[in-house]
């Protein structure tokens, strides 16, 4: 089977160099936030839910976002998805790469979806977002993998180093195999150039860029806004 991805821009932020590069200093670079819906399938899929309490995660995060995340109003996770045709209740599957919060916390919107979130490094519901913490509670909305086809056409694949629970997700595209690595690919640079992200084991980190290499064909960094000019519209495959 063969999707096609869109990269939908959940909002922007500043970030200083030395979180995206182990050499990076107190400079800034520009990111972008995403949500990556897969399309083709039965029902459509996300991977990532778009960033619900902006205020609360630029507070956490001040020390190396300045001035905080900007969204529009129709960066939000419900317009941006409307605009591209999807209603949340349609969602079938929302792929969880990590769990910090602009990555899941707005689960909780997607009422008749599964989470697909890596078994190895699972925090425990109880340290998740209240509101996720509460969906999650009926039964079948969890579904924990490990290295194996989650989907048909979608493969995952446990990665840690950036979090214990970290994954990366690999789908099948007309333009070949699609990784999603979540944050152990900020930028293009980190994996194309072999620079390890900061705040992390370097070998460790270069292991894991080695197993996202082997497991596709493409890799998409989770907030590199060149994404948008490589993949005009944002449409992958």
């Amino acid at each position: 089977m063969n999707y096609r991805i869109r990269a939908l821009k959940n909002g922007e932020c500043d970030v200083r160099d030395y979180i995206t590069f182990q050499d990076g200093g107190e400079e800034t670079s520009l990111y972008n936030l995403y949500i990556w819906l897969i399309e083709g399938g039965e029902a459509p899929m996300i991977v990532e839910t778009g960033v619900s309490d902006v205020e609360g995660f630029s507070r956490g995060t001040a020390q190396y976002i300045p001035g905080g995340v900007r969204q529009r109003p129709e960066e939000r996770t419900l317009p941006l998805l409307a605009s591209a045709g999807v209603r949340p209740e349609d969602v079938s599957h929302v792929f969880i790469t990590h769990f910090h919060g602009d990555h899941y916390d707005s689960f909780h919107v997607f009422g008749n979806a599964k989470m697909v979130a890596s078994r190895e490094g699972f925090p425990g519901t109880e340290h998740l977002a209240p509101r996720v913490a509460e969906a999650l509670k009926e039964p079948g909305r969890l579904m924990l993998v490990g290295e194996e086809e989650a989907l048909p056409g979608i493969r995952t694949f446990h990665l840690g180093v950036h979090s214990a629970c970290s994954q990366g997700i690999a789908i099948d595209t007309a333009v070949g195999r699609v990784v999603l690595p979540g944050d152990l690919v900020y930028k293009y640079e980190n994996i194309e150039d072999g620079r390890p992200q900061g705040w992390s084991d370097v070998n460790a980190w270069r292991a894991a860029a080695d197993k996202i290499r082997q497991m596709g064909d493409i890799i998409i960094p989770a907030h590199d806004p060149a994404v948008l000019e490589r993949w005009p519209g944002g449409v992958i495959g």
